[in-house]
């Protein structure tokens, strides 16, 4: 298939060398996007001074050129753009499936109108052509004489000139609205609009806490009004305020508020559209089963009052919540179901073609073509009638994407046809001055040519839409362009300098950390093609950085740096929220508090295993391991035999041979610092096997050092435990629930006995037990006094999907977003950040019956999840199903050794494993090894 594109491209390009002669004819008459580009430095003062119009090339191309005056540069510029057609072949980032445009203001914001002028702007404003809306209302604010009507034109100015990108500008609009508003007679209504709109762009600006502020005094202004629905609608703008913060407890709650409001209203296309937005909002909040609840009740009143277009709206939305990448096949029936009935429902193009091209993506997924190949000529067709706008240009390019994928099948549709639609995208996106759209354009394209070698135009193209990207601050896809500017820099030359390669994914980096946590509040789609869309970057700069033989010290922390980041972006991830508290690095707590400690840390990369390895008060030490055996393969074999009684030979082999990529290439330098405890901070597949079960030919790893996991660089401050003072509640839970849902669970028949023999070590317990042990009691028990250590001895569920990690109780499942709840303070009175410093730690976390579902690696997250949580400051978990029985020598051996003086938790844990070990009944590492500690160690 690369072959063929090469070939293409290389027949495209001979053509235009050979054929200058039919080119002033094509010229002549070619769409606008085929012409003569203006130079940056015009693109530049354009997008400074935001009234020029776009000019489309010189004054001898509009006179008819003629062929001795095309120059090189001209022809190159030509073949540009004849290649934008070809903009999505090959293009690496897929579509995501959306049921609005890439970027959206607030719920609230739309434009009023007081004039025929502005009406006209509002109508170009609600079909995407912002320049033109610009122009007309610059041209209305200098007609008018009423200061109100000039506040509320400026509104509606700062809400194109976002759109547009032109944030800076905007905010400046919207500042001057508020000085006129101030010397003005009290305008409430205009007001109201001024702070929604104000808050929208504090927004994007990353300052979420003011945006919270602004839309504070909208919701307040809205209801002093009456106007209920805007009330709402800002409210939840506010919600998604909270999750850039990362106070998801505070947006959930909002957000929950915001349902018992509903209720009370009267049916509505209002209340339709605001139970739609409700659920909208808490599926990016992760609460999937209320969002589907919110969004059938917005389905539910649009069809009672028989509105088609609010009918068609929400099925879209049902079926967005059912679709996320790598769904199961059923899942993408049901989205698919869903986005069939919109299509019915719906009696306009505009609502028709979302869904529509929705259907297409998941018929090709699902490899239904001759449903594929009927829909996509209806849609093409469709598509014609959409009015010029951002939403067009998109529909364009999304049905560009999805007939290339077709054509990886079938040789239909040809490529003049993927040609032709993404000639008429990139034309209008030109016309609109719709600086986004281009820059999307230009990097495909740039892309293009990377994959056809072609590295200089490659690297030209991807330049230039990074820096369309940048002049508006499209940081989400500025981040893309830099990673493929890195990709491409070094090709095609003897010789390279591999600072710059390494420059340009520090930036894709940089950017990413400043992003991130907005991509990840603001798309589902991006929690879920993490591994895709985001890791790529940190990967290849981690790899990078350390190719050197000899990589410098600076290069060996940069490393370092990176793989810590991807650590704490994989579980705000899995999260979706900041994770904030006050953390030590581990450097300083080795080189100062714990100086028999050394911390390794283990990075997979494509073709080796990089090892980082920190000793106190010792520069780092670096080491790489080509294995001869797929990581993967060797680790999910282990995996599986630790888990299989009997199996010590397998275990052995393959944990030596693990044991030999991590630690043998390190053992003099570990027996030269005296080293006792190993904290490792491990990265993909390695995170599934427990280190304790590593083998040197001779022992355990257990049996020569205690063990730990890192969730990265940094730490909760160390507090060593002390015996005479630990207070524990345990709670525990014989019979689960007998209900559907977890149905799945065995009765516990030792549970009982394994917290009888904790209080038999003389700690003091507080225990719940079996049907005493609900979430309410847990709770009100949890915060009656300061506990050292909660001790769980529970079923529960580490998975790599959130909604899916819980611990069982007696009424259900407590499911780790209730953690962070449950383990507050219920006597502070504070909120936000203030809530978050005054929240009541927990030292140590043991959940003693849970399990990871199947092993994945990201099922770790889940553990660590909780223990983030949770407050805590360490958890004690198992990567599988533990044995009943043996968990109670297991647990008594470590409470017996807990906060003892000079025993550590990671000592405690070690002693408590090798007595299983030296138990000719326990001794198979199914029994002692599962049983991981993660966080603080002392």
């Amino acid at each position: 298939m690369a072959r063929k594109r090469f070939v293409f491209l290389c027949y495209l390009y001979t053509f235009l060398n050979r054929g200058l002669m039919l080119i002033p004819i094509l010229y002549k008459d070619a769409p606008n996007y085929m012409r003569n580009e203006p130079q940056r430095t015009q693109r530049a003062q354009r997008k400074k001074e935001g009234r020029k119009s776009r000019e489309f090339g010189a004054a001898s191309q509009r006179n008819g050129m003629r062929v001795k005056n095309f120059s090189e540069k001209q022809r190159q510029k030509f073949w540009y753009g004849l290649l934008a057609c070809l903009t999505t072949l090959l293009c690496i980032f897929g579509s995501p499936v959306v049921a609005r445009d890439v970027v959206s203001l607030g719920l609230t914001a739309s434009m009023v109108a007081s004039s025929s002028q502005e009406e006209v702007a509002k109508n170009l404003y609600m079909s995407g052509r912002f320049a033109e809306a610009v122009k007309l209302l610059q041209q209305a604010y200098q007609a008018s004489g009423n200061q109100v009507e000039k506040a509320v034109i400026l509104s509606n100015l700062a809400l194109n000139l976002h759109q547009l990108g032109r944030i800076d500008e905007a905010s400046g609009v919207i500042e001057e609205a508020i000085a006129i508003l101030q010397n003005t007679a009290n305008s409430p209504p205009v007001w109201a609009q001024v702070w929604d709109i104000k808050g929208n762009l504090e927004l994007a600006q990353g300052k979420a806490q003011a945006a919270l502020s602004s839309w504070e005094t909208a919701v307040s202004l809205y209801q002093k009004l009456k106007d209920s629905n805007r009330a709402i609608l800002t409210q939840i703008n506010q919600a998604q305020a909270l999750q850039t913060l990362g106070l998801y407890r505070r947006e959930i709650s909002l957000l929950q508020s915001l349902t018992t409001d509903l209720q009370k209203q009267p049916d509505s296309l209002a209340k339709a559209a605001s139970f739609r937005n409700l659920g909208e909002a808490l599926a990016l909040a992760g609460d999937i089963d209320r969002a589907k609840k919110h969004l059938q009740q917005s389905l539910e009143i649009a069809q009672k009052l028989q509105s088609a277009e609010n009918i068609a709206t929400a099925y879209l939305s049902l079926g967005n919540l059912a679709y996320i990448p790598g769904s199961s096949i059923e899942q993408k029936h049901t989205a698919l179901a869903y986005y069939e009935k919109a299509v019915v429902s719906s009696t306009t193009a505009t609502s028709k073609i979302p869904s529509q091209l929705n259907c297409l993506r998941l018929l090709i997924e699902l490899e239904q073509w001759p449903a594929a190949q009927a829909l996509y000529p209806e849609i093409q067709s469709q598509i014609a009638n959409l009015p010029l706008g951002r939403s067009a240009i998109y529909a364009q390019v999304n049905l560009a994407q999805r007939l290339l994928e077709m054509r990886q099948k079938f040789p239909e549709p040809n490529p003049e046809t993927i040609a032709k639609i993404l000639a008429v995208a990139r034309q209008q996106a030109q016309q609109l001055q719709d600086v986004r759209s281009e820059s999307f354009v230009l990097g495909n394209l740039g892309h293009l040519y990377e994959l056809s070698q072609q590295w200089s135009i490659a690297q030209d193209l991807t330049t230039q839409a990074l820096n369309l990207s940048q002049s508006i601050q499209a940081s989400d896809i500025a981040y893309r362009w830099q990673w493929q500017l890195g990709r491409i820099l070094c090709q095609g030359k003897p010789q390279c300098d591999r600072t710059e390669v390494i420059a340009a994914y520090q930036q894709a980096f940089n950017t990413l950390q400043n992003i991130r946590s907005d991509l990840i509040a603001t798309n589902k789609n991006v929690q879920f093609s993490f591994r895709e869309t985001v890791e790529p970057v940190y990967r290849r700069l981690v790899d990078l950085l350390l190719q050197s033989s000899a990589p410098s010290q600076e290069n060996l922390t940069q490393a370092r740096n990176v793989i810590e980041a991807l650590q704490v972006a994989k579980l705000q991830n899995y999260l979706r929220q900041a994770c904030e508290d006050t953390k030590l690095a581990l450097d300083k707590v080795i080189d100062s508090q714990d100086q028999t400690s050394a911390v390794i840390y283990a990075i997979i990369l494509d073709d080796r295993l990089e090892v980082i390895l920190k000793r106190p008060n010792q520069e780092l030490s670096h080491y790489a391991t080509p294995p001869q055996q797929k990581i993967e393969e060797v680790v999910s074999r282990l995996y599986e035999n630790l888990q299989e009684d009997g199996s010590y030979e397998e275990v052995q082999q393959d944990g030596q041979k693990v044991y030999n990529w991590l630690i043998q290439p390190i053992e003099k330098e570990l027996k030269d610092s005296k080293i006792k405890n190993l904290i490792f901070v491990l990265d993909g597949v390695l995170r599934k096997i427990p280190m304790a079960s590593l083998y040197n030919g001779q022992q355990y790893l257990v049996e020569k050092y205690a063990v730990s996991l890192a969730l990265g660089l940094q730490v909760r401050e160390p507090i060593a435990l002390d015996r005479a003072k630990i207070k524990i509640l345990a709670a525990s839970l014989t019979q689960p629930p007998s209900n559907k849902e977890l149905s799945g669970f065995s009765r516990l028949e030792n549970v009982e006995q394994e917290i009888k023999e904790i209080k038999k070590t003389g700690l003091a317990v507080n225990w719940i037990a079996d049907q005493e042990f609900t979430t309410k009691n847990f709770n009100k028990k949890l915060n009656s006094t300061n506990f050292d250590v909660v001790h769980l001895a529970t079923h529960g569920l580490f998975s790599a999907n959130r909604e899916n990690t819980f611990v069982v109780t007696a009424d259900g499942k407590l499911k780790i977003d209730e953690f962070d709840r449950l383990f507050l303070n219920q006597g502070q009175k504070h909120d936000s950040f203030a809530r978050r410093r005054h929240r009541r730690r927990i030292e140590l976390l043991v959940l003693s019956a849970c399990q990871t579902a199947t092993g994945n690696d990201q099922e770790v997250m889940g553990i660590a999840g909780t223990t983030v949580q949770a407050g805590a400051s360490s958890a004690i978990a198992s990567l599988w199903d533990l044995d009943d029985e043996a968990s109670v020598p297991f647990i008594k051996e470590f409470y017996t050794h807990l906060g003892q003086p000079n025993i550590s938790r990671a000592e405690a844990l070690r002693l408590a494993q090798q007595a299983l070990l030296k138990n000719p009944k326990y001794d198979h590492p199914r029994y002692w090894a599962p049983y991981v500690l993660v966080g603080s160690w002392l």
